[in-house]
């Protein structure tokens, strides 16, 4: 399947996709091969050890059997993060969720608060020599300690390819339990450049989420011709209550909320009606999507779709023009 698919990225498959492609759409996050920092927080004693690794976030995400985890961004030169608060909610659900009860109230937003917002300054500043841009920042708790990972963020401006498989669900959607990075390892192997994510489906008709973002269509309400012209479109979602509530997912619904755009929950895939689409994540923010692949073995096929679809566009300028008032300075 991974020779046919990277056949089929390359330009060599019967639709004549053409090898440019690849260059002009790469990867829309990547980290850097500089060293990271972890920082690790013992809950009981208190204490706090750094050291730096040249192992990448995800590794470091596998690297741990049990567990809950969020992964954060810095915003405005390492000096804010993004969307704080709900990763902070996040850390509280999942923990309540997935791991024991403890009488340290570990499954309430404050206490992370009053654990994180020093740990994050700390790897912030000790991390910054080594990345003078914005770093990506993932967070590890289990039963007895938290760690933090520090690396590089870099983003891509333009657009992505995604890849819809039939693939495992999340049993709980809404908890970030390290079982789930585990369980989609094997599905990663997919991620051939220029695809930069993996979308669950249900026999290629139904929707679900990416492994690791949210996944959005974009289609245009019939006789509709007013101004705005991206209010002639809704934005189609999966049902919130099964798949895991993203916080740019979050930011991106009260956005649609604001500015009076439609927002239809329906998983049926409909190539005919979408215009666009994009996937959401702290890392991506909102990256269009111009081709989705679809099938497996010799019946690939690529469906293209338009990057500058003008909601998509205007979702992706909202998200980023919000980004430092939708961020905590820690």
């Amino acid at each position: 399947m991974l020779t046919r698919l990277r056949a089929l990225l390359l330009g060599q498959s019967k639709q004549g996709i053409i090898k440019q492609q690849l260059h002009r759409t790469m990867s829309a996050t990547t980290e850097s091969s500089a060293e990271s920092l972890v920082v690790d927080y013992d809950y009981e004693t208190g204490s706090v050890k750094e050291h730096k690794t040249r192992m990448s976030a995800r590794d470091f995400m596998l690297s741990s059997e049990t567990g809950i985890y969020t992964a954060m961004r810095t915003v405005c030169g390492g000096e804010r993060v993004f969307l704080l608060d709900d990763h902070l909610q996040r850390l509280g659900n999942s923990h309540r969720m997935v791991l024991p009860k403890d009488m340290a109230r570990r499954d309430d937003p404050e206490y992370w608060r009053q654990v994180l917002c020093p740990l994050l300054r700390r790897g912030i500043d000790g991390f910054r020599a080594d990345c003078p841009g914005e770093a990506k920042i993932t967070v590890l708790a289990g039963a007895r300690e938290a760690r933090l990972h520090f690396t590089c963020l870099n983003t891509h401006e333009g657009a992505c390819w995604v890849r819809f498989v039939t693939g495992v669900k999340r049993n709980t959607p809404e908890a970030k339990d390290i079982q789930w990075v585990h369980a989609r390892e094997s599905l990663e192997q997919l991620l051939v450049p220029p695809v930069n994510e993996v979308v669950l489906t249900e026999g290629e008709q139904r929707f679900y989420e990416g492994i690791s973002s949210n996944f959005f269509a974009v289609r245009r309400i019939q006789n509709s011709d007013v101004r705005p012209e991206y209010l002639n479109y809704q934005l189609v979602s999966a049902p919130r209550d099964c798949v895991l509530l993203g916080t740019v997912m979050k930011l991106v619904l009260r956005i649609c909320d604001r500015d009076g755009i439609q927002v239809v929950y329906d998983q049926t895939v409909d190539w005919p009606r979408w215009t666009g689409a994009f996937v959401s994540s702290t890392s991506r923010w909102v990256l269009p999507i111009e081709s989705i692949v679809t099938g497996h073995g010799d019946s690939l096929q690529n469906h293209r779709l338009d990057a500058s679809d003008p909601l998509v566009v205007h979702l992706r300028e909202s998200v980023r023009n919000m980004a430092a008032e939708s961020s905590t300075k820690v």
